[in-house]
């Protein structure tokens, strides 16, 4: 289990494994409090961007074209200010650590939509009430 605590990430913070992931996301998101998704921008060298995006309102059952979008525009974003780097995902949702149909559709569609896209992946993880577990690990495709 992860425990969370409350601090922003040092200049010399590197993600590049799974404990690297689970810190920086339980020390910048608490327990869930809402379903959304987040976005954490990573550069080549696994060094955290100061661009974290936070997307509310995310559908129980996200179509695919709706996946493609939201990948497809960090994507973009992701190539402006951090070219050749990785996306980190934090689906948050309320509820125990089990994964639910939600949480299944979300993981499998952004990775799918990020293979499509061309956009790497570091990992997806599930945000709950007592912590975090990966839902998917690395993908890495160029772009």
């Amino acid at each position: 289990m992860t425990t969370f605590a409350s601090s922003t990430p040092g200049p010399d913070t590197i993600i590049s494994t799974d404990a690297d992931a689970r810190e920086l996301l339980s020390n910048l998101l608490g327990p869930a409090l809402r379903r959304q998704l987040w976005a954490f921008l990573l550069a080549p060298d696994g060094s955290p961007l100061p661009i974290v995006i936070p997307i509310d309102g995310i559908p129980v059952s996200p179509s695919e074209e709706e996946l493609r979008s939201i990948v497809s525009s960090l994507g973009q974003v992701l190539d402006e200010y951090g070219p050749g780097g990785s996306i980190l995902f934090a689906l948050e949702r309320p509820g125990d650590e089990t994964p639910h149909g939600f949480d299944e559709l979300w993981a499998d569609g952004l990775h799918a939509a990020a293979q499509d896209e061309a956009v790497d992946v570091f990992a997806i993880y599930l945000v709950h009430n007592d912590g975090l577990r990966m839902m998917k690990a690395r993908l890495s495709t160029r772009r």
